[in-house]
């Protein structure tokens, strides 16, 4: 803890702005394995503008079905549409699987300092995601609000296998609830038999740059000399 503030200090007196990462759920490939390699890898898990994505290099295949078991809540859970009456996958015929919406919150508090927040990336570990193949579209949502990008990016998705692949998103600064509290759900429409999951999620801030308090300091000696003479 010592040392942490110290970059903290050091960060503020520098100009810098602060960052972090925070990850929520376990690197379980959905209860089912162990990563070999990083799944984030190739990903941008902090600093992302406004409707920027990025995709992780490493893609996984695992078996199913598979039910969360003390995971953070909404993790490790086979969903289907909300409304379902087809059957496309195996995920959508499993009797772990539970109706949509799928609907995850994130307390990200502990990243804010109370400088502001310059931006804010949301990533995810994907699964079985398949409306390339199967045309049964996805619609997510950020606290409440449909997010066209991260709509796009879940329906360009081709994860038959299923495999796992880690995506991440920048959102806009603008529209994010002062409680620090980030929602993402996700529902299917059509028939609603194309199943998915998400194994674990991250939220990375960077905070608007403090200013340079060496270069302040330095400008109010200035301003004083010039008022003595």
């Amino acid at each position: 803890m010592r040392n942490h503030l110290c970059v903290v200090a050091v960060l503020a007196v520098s100009g810098s702005a602060l960052a972090g990462v925070l990850e929520y759920g376990d690197r379980d490939m959905c209860n089912t394995g162990v990563y070999g390699t990083d799944p984030t890898a190739g990903a941008t898990l902090e600093g992302l503008g406004a409707g920027a994505t990025s995709l992780g290099s490493n893609i996984y295949g695992h078996g199913f079905p598979f039910s969360p078991s003390s995971d953070f809540l909404g993790t490790d859970q086979i969903f289907v549409g909300s409304t379902q009456t087809g059957f496309h996958d195996g995920y959508s015929g499993a009797g772990q699987r539970t109706a949509g919406p799928q609907t995850i919150s994130m307390d990200y508090s502990s990243l804010i300092t109370g400088a502001g927040v310059q931006s804010l990336t949301l990533g995810f570990m994907a699964d079985d995601f398949q409306n390339a193949v199967f045309g049964q579209p996805f619609t997510a949502r950020i606290n409440g609000v449909v997010n066209d990008t991260l709509t796009a990016l879940l329906n360009s998705l081709d994860q038959t296998g299923p495999v796992l692949q880690f995506v991440s998103i920048g959102l806009d600064v603008g529209k994010l609830d002062p409680s620090h509290v980030l929602t993402l759900t996700i529902d299917q429409g059509g028939d609603g038999g194309d199943g998915w999951a998400i194994d674990f999620l991250t939220i990375g801030v960077t905070e608007i740059p403090a200013p340079n308090t060496a270069l302040l300091l330095l400008g109010g000696l200035l301003a004083g000399k010039r008022r003595r003479r």
